[in-house]
């Protein structure tokens, strides 16, 4: 299990790919109610559900130093075509991204 991230990031990709809760829960073989929770924060899902998720947006999970994390993030962001506030470095014990393959 992981602790300390930022599973919200799961649904501002899922928003930018324009798929329901229901669609990721499918394709990657877990429920509806999972992954609210899990977008919500409220659940410390196991390493294997986040990588089914990440199958299912076609992105891949990977870990970024905390120096650079703010940058990845506001890159990651324009990628969706998402206007954010540039942030500083994230102060967490992990950081961790999502990014959709170029080919999106």
């Amino acid at each position: 299990m992981i602790q300390g991230v930022d599973f919200s990031r799961f649904r501002i990709l899922r928003e930018a790919k324009k798929m329901s809760q229901a669609e990721v829960a499918d394709l990657a073989d877990i429920s509806q109610g999972k992954v609210s929770i899990i977008e919500a924060g409220k659940a410390n899902p196991e390493v294997t559900t986040l990588n089914a998720i990440c199958a299912a947006l076609d992105a891949e999970l990977i870990l970024v130093p905390r120096r650079i994390g703010g940058d990845v993030r506001n890159l990651v962001d324009r990628h969706l075509n998402r206007h954010v506030t540039p942030v500083g470095a994230v102060m967490s014990v992990r950081d961790e991204v999502f990014i959709p393959d170029p080919k999106d």
